[in-house]
């Protein structure tokens, strides 16, 4: 299907895993306050052994319809950019990694934050991960969105007020996990071919 000038996939295989990763985040929105403040990630519980899920499930819990919408439209324009390194349910198998990462990043770089919400940190890994492939790949559009990313990180470290509310260690936290990532699967299919 084309739109303004955009060859967009529409095979299950471009648009089911995405559609499916919204419609996760969509539905542990509509979860009870109650289990969404149990998913939320407690970095004092996690630290001490407790509640080791929550460094998965804190990234797919949102603290309202207006965050879930950002990270939402944030997966959708990432989804646009990169729909080559988005195809079918095995380029996914990365997204755990990227998700684990991005909360032990909150959990012990910023420690001064009790609890954590979001899928940022992840699309921020989603990102890096994807737009490195592009720059591995020869595909230059990829390296300009890398260098905007890694400016706004880098912006957040070295600016941002430490109340701001920005989760800047998990977003950094999801960058480098998405372009290690990012260099082990180029290695992997260099191995490979």
């Amino acid at each position: 299907m084309e739109k303004l000038g955009l060859k967009i996939p529409t095979s299950g295989d471009a648009l089911l895993p995405t559609l499916s990763l919204i419609g996760v985040l969509v539905a542990f929105m509509c979860l009870p306050h109650s289990w969404q403040d149990a998913l939320k990630l407690n970095s004092h519980a996690v630290r001490e052994g407790q509640h080791i899920w929550q460094l998965f499930s804190a990234q797919l819990i949102h603290h309202n319809w207006l965050h879930l919408t950002m990270n939402v439209l944030g997966i959708v324009v990432c989804w646009m950019l990169f729909i080559d390194h988005q195809q079918g349910w095995r380029r996914w198998a990365w997204l755990p990694v990227i998700m684990l990462t991005s909360s032990l990043a909150q959990i012990y770089f910023d420690p001064e934050v009790r609890f954590y919400a979001g899928f940022s940190g992840t699309l921020y890994g989603i990102f890096a991960y994807c737009a490195l492939s592009d720059v591995l790949n020869r595909r230059w559009l990829g390296g300009l969105i890398l260098i905007g990313l890694l400016g706004k990180v880098g912006y957040d470290l070295l600016y941002l007020p430490e109340l701001s509310g920005l989760a800047f260690a998990a977003h950094t936290g999801g960058v480098v996990a998405g372009l290690v990532l990012a260099f082990l699967c180029k290695i992997l299919t260099l191995n490979h071919s």
